[in-house]
Order: structure tokens, then C-alpha cells, then sequence
């Protein structure tokens, strides 16, 4: 079995909506973020993906860490992803613009997460502790 270790972030608004991104080539959404290169820390790898996969310019003392998870890759056969998950919140009314291998941005809320398919990390770890959060 293969091993990939990421850095994630769940990225909020002030309604509490969740912001998901899709993958060219995949059907799963999934947390802003990627695999943490071996020169870089966790918080560095989720500056440097968030702004190339949303735009998003955030410092990485704006992010709070939430916790690790490990599961299964849903995008790479035999593999486990080990995750380290960060929050951090955003204005209403900011977007992201698609770049790189992102193909599809969603905005989850309390009514329409069921309509998507999650990631087993997001799915798993973040979606239980994502509910529990008041609207």
C-alpha cells in the first residue's frame, strides 16, 4: 500500500457553508489542499495550494488545526492518504476561481451536502465535526 501525505483545509464563510472542490478526472468533491512536498511544512503546503487551486491569498497564520485522519485515497488505487486538516474562515461574498486540476467549486450547505460525493477524508472526518457547527 501506498502512502500520500496532504495538508487540507476546511475553508467556511460566515453562514458556516463548507467550500468543496473537484478534481479534473474525478467524480469526488474534496477539501482545498494537496500533498506536502518534502522542503515544505504543512502550513506552507496549504498556502501554496489554496491559492493555486482557488486564488485565495491566505496567511498561514490564519489557519487552525483541526486534526489528522488517515483513509483510503479515493483517486489513487492502494494508497492511504493521511491528512492534516486546517479551518480557516472566509468573508461572505469571496470566490474562488478554478485553476489548476480543479474542474468544480461547491458551496456545501446544511441542505444540499447530500447532493454531493465527498471524498472519504472530507466524508469521514470533517462532514461529522461540519454539522455539529451552528448556522
Amino acid at each position: 500500500m501506498e502512502n500520500i501525505y496532504i495538508a487540507s483545509a476546511v475553508i467556511l464563510n460566515d453562514c458556516n457553508e463548507l467550500l468543496l472542490v473537484r478534481k479534473k478526472r474525478s467524480s469526488f468533491f474534496q477539501l482545498a489542499g494537496g500533498k506536502i512536498k518534502k522542503d515544505e511544512t504543512e502550513l506552507e503546503t496549504l498556502v501554496r495550494e489554496i491559492r493555486e487551486e482557488t486564488g485565495f491569498i491566505i496567511s498561514a497564520g490564519a489557519f487552525s488545526f483541526l486534526g489528522t485522519h488517515t483513509t483510503k485515497a479515493v483517486n489513487e488505487e492502494n494508497t492511504l492518504v493521511h491528512g492534516s486538516i486546517y479551518t480557516v474562515r472566509l468573508e461572505n461574498g469571496t470566490e474562488p476561481v478554478a485553476a489548476n486540476e480543479i474542474e468544480e467549486f461547491a458551496w456545501i450547505t446544511k441542505d444540499n451536502y447530500k447532493e454531493y460525493t465527498w471524498a472519504r477524508l472530507a466524508e469521514e472526518f470533517v462532514l461529522p465535526w461540519w454539522l455539529e457547527l451552528k448556522t
